[in-house]
């Protein structure tokens, strides 16, 4: 019965052909928007990396200038912050944390590999402020003012990379322009852009105004800030007078102040947007797709009324007449299926976004082939009850 089913939708493909564009569409679109929801909920329940509870910031918005002058206001700034009791640790960053659609990359090189990886100037206390835990070595200090390489930080995506069998630390990076790093430090995950984003190749550059201003030049007004820890139950009093402060202390500087805790929220809103559009999109094209799908069952079964009647006087039951509608209608969408899947598959194959993994890809599939196998039963069970209903009399008597 299956085969003939099959056999009957081929022979009918030329009728069939649009609708099954329209499921190869829509399970593609499935595809997708599954994709993207697996691997964003996939990164939701993986650390970040570092806390962000009653962590504020300060985007200094400094003015061109000469980085002499700069620095001189920053670390004013600096003393500023530290009169405040309530503030625990500060420390230089312009790691772009909750700043998704922003990016700082830059090549290193080591063991003939060639790889762009983000970078991060950051304050000698900014594990303090973001609870950064180590797996191994140690954190910038003032040691490394004499040092003779410059240090670097790295997290495991950049060991498992250059180093995937070996202790990275001690080991030399050689950035783009020739300057090599010592690695001195190794942190886990870093996943700054947020809770739905992945993980990412993450390395940490000294920033300190303890280690001289030469760390300005890599740096902006725009995106840097002074993040700093402040005691829990802190309150919005407290935010506007160090707002104040730092304003009469640098009169030139655009100053502004937030909450990591609000960024955050913020920049899963913004990562949300595109899957968000891709998925009304999708809905809009599904439903299309389903209407379609029930228009022309529905006229395939009222145009073949007198032969489910001549069935149903030679013996047919009604769960054979279910059992035949319904049939054709999986069979029309696996036509479909087949297609898209062979779309689908050259995802995986070809390492298209390889970073999603193949995991997510498969759950895609197997997703979309569910909601499209039940959106077709749904399409198909009313004309299938009406069929099945026919009086076999009535039927022959209208044919």
């Amino acid at each position: 019965m299956i085969m003939q089913m099959f056999k009957m939708i081929w022979n009918r493909k030329k009728q069939n052909a649009l609708m099954i564009v329209g499921l190869v569409v829509s399970f593609f679109s499935l595809f997708l928007v599954f994709t993207t929801l697996f691997y964003m909920l996939g990164n939701y329940f993986k650390p970040l990396g570092f806390e962000y509870d009653n962590v504020w910031y300060l985007n200094p918005g400094w003015p061109d200038a000469e980085k002499s002058e700069i620095f001189e206001t920053f670390q004013q700034v600096e003393f500023a912050l530290e009169s405040y009791p309530e503030i625990e640790a500060q420390a230089f960053s312009n790691c772009l944390i909750f700043i998704p659609s922003a990016m700082n990359m830059n090549t290193f090189m080591n063991n003939g590999k060639e790889v762009n990886v983000h970078e991060g100037i950051v304050g000698d206390h900014f594990h303090d402020v973001l609870g950064v835990e180590l797996i191994s070595g140690r954190w910038f200090g003032e040691s490394d003012n004499v040092a003779a390489k410059p240090p670097i930080i790295i997290n495991k995506q950049v060991r498992e990379t250059f180093f995937p069998d070996e202790d990275p630390i001690g080991k030399l990076l050689i950035h783009e322009d020739g300057k090599e790093f010592r690695i001195v430090g190794l942190v886990d995950e870093f996943r700054s852009s947020g809770d739905f984003t992945g993980s990412k190749l993450m390395t940490f550059r000294r920033g300190s105004t303890s280690a001289g201003f030469e760390w300005l030049e890599k740096t902006d007004g725009m995106f840097s800030r002074i993040l700093f820890r402040v005691k829990p139950g802190s309150s919005r009093e407290l935010e506007q007078k160090i707002l104040a402060h730092v304003n009469d202390v640098a009169k030139d500087w655009a100053v502004k102040i937030g909450r990591f805790d609000e960024a955050r929220e913020s920049a899963n809103r913004q990562t949300m947007v595109i899957p968000i559009i891709l998925g009304i999109v999708c809905g809009f094209l599904i439903i299309n797709v389903a209407l379609g799908l029930f228009g022309v069952i529905w006229y395939n079964t009222k145009r073949r009324i007198s032969e489910i009647g001549l069935r149903r006087a030679l013996g047919s039951t009604v769960k054979l007449i279910h059992v035949q509608i319904v049939g054709e209608a999986i069979v029309l969408a696996t036509f479909g299926i087949i297609v898209g899947l062979f779309f689908a598959i050259q995802f995986p194959i070809l390492g298209v976004m390889g970073f999603i993994g193949a995991n997510n890809y498969l759950l895609a599939a197997l997703s979309s082939v569910v909601v499209i196998y039940l959106l077709t039963i749904i399409c198909a069970l009313y004309p299938a009850n009406q069929a099945a209903n026919v009086e076999p009399a009535i039927a022959l008597h209208e044919d």
